[in-house]
């Protein structure tokens, strides 16, 4: 284009470049009665989910509105899409506005979108809060709003106070339409719905009741969770059922957070807290409940709920499912790396993210590059960007030749295929990834020095490398913390430390910088360089880099003595009839693999250990009560299915990286310099007796 500008792509244009003719549009035509026109409403479907926009004149704008919605959900959020890169700070105020009044028209009232639903149970309620809507409602559930206060201000997808003040502000304009209640965040149409339309509206809604998760602050500074169950009456409105349970007065006093996950059923979970009328930092800090900011990605004070409860688009039903303590252990557990890898591979307790990829056959679950991409959607951090480069590089054969020249012709006992030519381009792909903060601040900036055959293994590699390094923050989920498997001499990392609280995470995920970082001293709790935290002297029979198959059980157990009945205790809280792994790059818990790894196929070996963390054994606990009681360690049931080999290319090259660098080794016994580096750089360690 002229100007060298490129040309940005409209949502509906995204939806297309991702999915193609997966994605599915309907125009729906919307009558309204007291207008000679016709509306139009477009339902898009997608592989997975489908969405509803809102209700427009001009079918081109319902479609991509609907491709709006969907992009949202889907956690994309294009800052350069053309309609709102030019949209200045003082319209965005005045599309609030414009909204905020189209929202309490009389049309809007029967649409399908949430808030429709919303005002209508509010109209259920008597006396001076009939049709009034809390702003936090609003605010979390109609995505034009959303939308127009990021124009104003990028920061409130992590602030829904800000939000919801731009929504009050933005209202107080309106007030011949409008009335903004003086003592709580809730607006309210001045004039009265005509009564043909509320008579139209009057249909017969069922109770539910619904299990939900509820997190207390307690004075001890800790929180307590326990489920809580939110029974809803037919005549009344869900919000103020919360509310109740949070000890609020109604609705209006209640903060809604974003959608954190999703239930078994694919029911959209949130976390519902009071609204912190706070002005202390004092008073906020010891209010403040940890674990629900945790889980939100937002700043949450006092007690909270997690429910999956609420209006969508699909119809103007209470849509509702269960949420249990088992839930929100998962959701704290899937917040991790490590826990993306876990749930993924339906394998709390055995499986953990590998530290090496070697190569996509090999590799089991998603990939590392989508992981860290799941991993920063999570925690509100930009996409990560991958930068490629080539080197020229060494072929195995010329990794011989220089050995041949350094090795003592007396003990050249092992080169007898010297000129033999391993396969080598004589180019290798080195791969950079940074992670940035919305607002574009530099999180982490990690590059390899190692150079990779494939340019996906470079890509791979690297996302794991910064996996590696984020797993490091949630050490309390992980059956063994998850160091960093490799050296100084790998990598080249830079981590932001001046404005993490700001920029790494949101404010509300306070994370502990380990203190290995602290010290300044990362790589070097490691202890011996090249060696796994899991390798002990023991016989092996599985070669590293095979393919293990095992069928496995994991009880909770607790000992005769231990015992109140005096008897042995076992709960099942995992099984698998069939699972597979790579040997040698802790991608199972290293008890688990070290047993393997002794044992032929087809035996069947029982064995006991610890216990993981507490909230890993409740993430896969059934019966968390019960498991509770039976906190005391772990029982194995394991059967070694099958194993497949590393191939004989893989091997030979393996076997001459370590026969050179031994060459080296032996060669330079009194360069201590040298050894260092081609140990650290290698790998290498060898026990000479």
């Amino acid at each position: 284009m002229a100007g060298g500008e490129e040309k940005t792509l409209s949502p509906k244009e995204t939806i297309h470049q991702k999915f193609g003719v997966k994605a599915g549009y309907m125009i729906e035509e919307v009558h309204v009665s007291s207008q000679n026109s016709c509306l139009y409403r477009c339902h898009l479907q997608l592989p997975e989910f489908s969405v509803v926009s809102n209700v427009f004149k001009r079918k081109k704008d319902a479609e991509q509105s609907a491709a709006e919605l969907a992009l949202e959900k889907l956690g994309i959020h294009p800052q350069d899409d053309d309609h709102h890169h030019h949209i200045t700070v003082e319209e965005g105020w005045d599309d609030i506005a414009e909204r905020i009044k189209y929202i309490f028209s009389d049309e809007f009232l029967s649409s399908d979108h949430p808030l429709g639903s919303h005002l209508r149970a509010t109209l259920q309620r008597d006396g001076e809060r009939r049709g009034s809507v809390p702003v936090s409602a609003i605010a979390a559930f109609d995505a034009k709003i959303n939308s127009r206060c990021k124009v104003i201000n990028p920061s409130v997808d992590q602030d829904p106070i800000l939000a919801m003040s731009y929504v009050m502000k933005a209202a107080a304009k309106l007030s011949d339409y409008i009335v903004v209640s003086p003592h709580a965040a809730s607006l309210r149409r001045k004039s009265p719905y005509p009564p043909a339309i509320i008579e139209g509206l009057a249909t017969h809604v069922e109770s539910i009741k619904v299990e939900a998760v509820h997190i207390k602050c307690t004075k001890k500074d800790e929180e307590v969770v326990e489920p809580v169950l939110l029974d809803v009456s037919s005549d009344r409105y869900y919000l103020d059922t919360i509310a109740e349970k949070l000890g609020l007065k109604d609705a209006s006093q209640v903060m809604i957070s974003r959608a954190i996950s999703k239930t078994f059923s694919g029911y959209e979970c949130r976390v519902y807290s009071a609204i912190p009328k706070l002005t202390s930092s004092n008073d906020l800090k010891k209010s403040r409940n940890a674990k629900a900011s945790f889980v939100s990605g937002q700043d949450i004070h006092g007690d909270a709920i997690l429910a999956s409860v609420g209006y969508t688009g699909r119809s103007h039903d209470l849509e509702h499912d269960n949420v249990t303590l088992k839930s929100f252990y998962r959701i704290c557990c899937g917040m991790s790396p490590n826990g993306i890898y876990k749930i993924s591979r339906k394998a709390l307790i055995a499986a953990q993210l590998p530290l090496l990829f070697t190569r996509e056959s090999n590799w089991r679950g998603p990939f590392p590059r989508e992981i860290l991409c799941m991993f920063c959607h999570q925690q509100q951090l930009a996409e990560p960007v991958f930068t490629i480069s080539t080197a020229p590089a060494k072929s195995m054969s010329d990794l011989l030749s220089s050995f041949n020249k350094i090795k003592d012709d007396s003990d050249n006992r092992y080169l007898s295929r010297g000129n033999w030519e391993m396969p080598g381009s004589g180019k290798g792909y080195r791969c950079e990834v940074k992670i940035f903060s919305k607002s574009q601040g530099l999180v982490l900036d990690c590059s390899l020095k190692k150079l990779y055959e494939e340019e996906n293994d470079a890509v791979q590699n690297a996302a794991l490398k910064a996996l590696s390094w984020f797993s490091m923050f949630f050490g309390d989920m992980d059956v063994e913390s998850l160091e960093a498997c490799y050296t100084d001499d790998d990598l080249n990392i830079q981590f932001n430390q001046r404005n993490r609280f700001k920029e790494t995470f949101p404010s509300s995920r306070v994370y502990e910088l380990p203190e290995i970082i602290r010290n300044g001293d990362l790589y070097k709790s490691r202890g011996s360089m090249g060696m796994m935290p899991w390798e002990k002297k023991r016989v092996q029979n599985i070669a590293n880099g095979s393919l293990v198959s095992i069928c496995y059980s994991v009880y909770l157990k607790k000992d005769a003595e231990y015992s109140k009945k005096g008897k042995s205790l076992k709960e099942l809280i995992e099984s698998n009839e069939g699972i597979e792994f790579e040997v040698g790059h802790g991608s199972m818990n290293p008890h688990l693999e070290s047993v393997v790894t002794q044992m032929s196929v087809g035996q069947y070996v029982c064995f006991s250990t610890g216990l993981p963390a507490e909230g890993l054994v409740l993430a896969a606990a059934n019966d968390t009560a019960k498991a509770l009681s039976l906190l005391s360690g772990l029982e194995y049931s394991v059967l070694l299915l099958g194993v497949k080999g590393p191939t004989e290319e893989r091997m030979e090259k393996a076997n001459i990286v370590e026969k050179v660098a031994e060459g080296f080794f032996l060669q330079s016994l009194k360069d201590w310099s040298l050894i260092k580096r081609v140990s650290t750089r290698v790998g290498f360690k060898r026990v000479h007796q």
